[in-house]
């Protein structure tokens, strides 16, 4: 099967996605709300935490958040070109998983790296993500073989984004930021919740999914807005946290 185009018979919109060519456009472009709320959050975030990271773990986040964006920007993508012109770009639909599975990985590690020995001096670290990116660009292309099950990378998923939630949490109760310690925790519910809906094959729980993913997103935002606001961005925001650890150690 080529998985660079498939053209699309009748039955395929009823096949793929279970309604009208139209209602596939306007499911794209509702996708594309929490993909800009992310984009927001996480851009906020990598303003704040750059003069905090040695390249290395700036490298990974940065790797991580692209992925992260990229995959939900072109799985709306192949929603919109399946509704306008009935052509199934596979590849397109098929490397989300595999490429937001390892986006949160890699901004899990630049997070927990943070807050290591590795943060002290450069480092190589940043080879992590080299291999990572190449590996699901391999792999989503056909040049090795693609998992039957995508049970890893789900649970690679769940890993990294609650991962990257939960430190999020931890730095906003260290600057003492209950709000924002609630926006993330939330964040995990509905994270949560929007996992579940994703599994059930159904248009209308589709439309319900992605609104909870909204809702996911917006609390994920809205942290990061918060937490730069309280100074997450001045440039011993986190070292102090670092030395209290250190204290109590």
């Amino acid at each position: 099967m080529n998985l660079f185009l498939l053209e699309a018979t009748e039955d395929s919109f009823e096949s793929v996605y279970q309604n009208t060519p139209w209602a596939i456009v306007l499911q794209s472009i509702y996708d594309l709300l929490p993909i800009g709320l992310f984009l927001v959050g996480a851009v906020v975030l990598l303003r704040c935490l750059y003069n905090k990271m040695v390249k290395g773990n700036y490298a990974l986040l940065a790797a991580g958040s692209i992925m992260v964006f990229a995959a939900g920007f072109l799985k709306a993508l192949h929603k919109f070109i399946l509704g306008v012109s009935g052509y199934n770009y596979l590849i397109l639909d098929k490397q989300f998983t595999p490429t937001q599975s390892v986006g949160f990985a890699l901004i899990l590690v630049a997070f927990i790296g943070m807050f290591t020995s590795y943060n002290k001096k450069y480092t190589k670290v940043q080879a992590i993500a080299l291999p990572a990116i190449l590996f699901t660009i391999f792999m989503e292309t056909g040049n090795l073989p693609v998992f039957e099950s995508s049970l890893p990378f789900i649970i690679l998923m769940i890993v990294g984004a609650a991962g990257m939630l939960g430190m999020l949490i931890y730095i906003a109760i260290r600057r003492k930021d209950v709000m924002s310690a609630i926006f993330f925790g939330l964040a995990i519910i509905f994270m949560v919740m929007m996992g579940y809906l994703s599994t059930r094959n159904s248009w209308t729980m589709t439309w319900v999914a992605i609104s909870v993913n909204i809702c996911y997103q917006a609390l994920f935002m809205a942290g990061a807005l918060r937490l730069q606001k309280k100074g997450l961005a001045a440039e011993d925001s986190l070292s102090r946290v670092v030395k209290e650890e250190n204290k109590a150690e």
